[in-house]
């Protein structure tokens, strides 16, 4: 089943919730996801090696910045 099929069930589904309480918990469940999902997600990328240093990240955060803020 595509994604996008996926997320309009699940959206029709939820416009039909009509108790908050269920809401909030399927919230709360969707946020878990989201966390579980990006820490699996960086975990991979740590085994990779696809990480900076923390000196790159120093470097990469003030170009950022310096960036946004001299325009």
């Amino acid at each position: 089943m595509r994604t996008e099929t996926i997320k309009l069930g699940l959206i029709d589904r939820l416009m039909r919730v009509q108790e908050a309480s269920t809401l909030q918990r399927m919230e709360k469940l969707i946020i878990q996801a989201e966390m579980e999902s990006r820490a699996e997600k960086s975990l991979k990328a740590i085994d990779k090696g696809d990480v900076l240093s923390m000196d790159e990240f120093r470097k990469e955060n003030r170009q950022w910045l310096k960036k946004k803020y001299t325009k």
